[in-house]
């Protein structure tokens, strides 16, 4: 990625990022919409199948969170080794933007699960997700925290100079 100081960065990240998570959350909502106002109904009215469908959903988006935090500590580890300040963010800005895709895959699955089942449990999952996501951000601190930054670096990303002076 190309940026030329440390706030471009952060507002290229949280530009995708928030575009990212608007596509589920623009679905979602839709969907919530559509179908409280009686406009679609639900595919499914099998009390047992959507029972099997939630469990399904919920056992392979446990696993997209799992396999996200382990992907995503096991890179972090490499881009540690890595010289440059502006190495290791390109490699954090990445990394980060495949565990948020891996991440907003499961809501959308949990939007098709509610436009199938029109279960309320989705819902709540969305929402339980969607602040799952906020504790994720990537905020500055975090930032530093994750790429254990010390001294000048710390100070430059943590207060997102342009410089130092």
């Amino acid at each position: 990625m190309k940026y030329n100081s440390v706030p471009e960065y952060f507002y290229k990240l949280y530009g995708r990022l928030y575009a990212l998570i608007l596509l589920p959350l623009v679905c979602f909502g839709l969907l919530y919409w559509e179908m409280k106002t009686g406009k679609i109904e639900a595919f499914s009215q099998d009390i047992q199948l959507n029972q099997l469908l939630l469990l399904a959903i919920i056992v392979v988006l446990l696993t997209e969170w799992i396999v996200s935090f382990f992907l995503f500590r096991s890179k972090l580890k490499s881009i540690l080794t890595l010289g440059s300040l502006g190495a290791r963010l390109d490699h954090y800005y990445r990394f980060t933007l495949v565990r948020f895709s891996l991440l907003v895959s499961g809501l959308i699955l949990l939007a098709a699960g509610f436009f199938i089942t029109r279960d309320q449990y989705f819902t709540i999952l969305f929402v339980g997700s969607m602040v799952g996501l906020g504790v994720l951000w990537p905020t500055s601190a975090k930032v530093c925290d994750d790429l254990n930054l010390k001294g000048d670096e710390r100070k430059l990303v943590l207060y997102k100079l342009h410089k130092l002076s």
